[in-house]
């Protein structure tokens, strides 16, 4: 089994045990949902508990590729996108920094 396979199985166990839908809106285009897995507070920050997030998802999961400016959604808390880092396995990691509360 090559690597990219066995990291892809791993990163849909993971999805599947702790993964949250979460409302992703582009900015050209319609609202979709998404499963991720949410890690606020994932950058070092002076303030608790913190403004910035990372949402690990499948790149796959996204009808349009993720892009800088979009929001995501999650209950009340809306984050804008402000990077994008995707990995060799299929994985996307989607920098979020906390914008408003809905």
């Amino acid at each position: 089994m090559a690597f990219a396979d066995a990291a892809a199985r791993l990163a849909d166990a993971c999805l599947r045990n702790f993964g949250v839908q979460v409302t992703y809106t582009p900015q050209l285009g319609v609202a979709f949902t998404v499963t991720g897995i949410l890690d606020v507070g994932a950058r070092r920050e002076d303030a608790a508990p913190g403004t910035y997030a990372v949402l690990f998802a499948k790149a796959d999961a996204f009808p349009q590729p993720p892009d800088r400016g979009d929001e995501v959604s999650v209950g009340a808390a809306i984050y804008n996108v402000v990077d994008i880092e995707a990995d060799a396995a299929g994985g996307v990691r989607v920098v979020l920094h906390f914008n408003r509360t809905a």
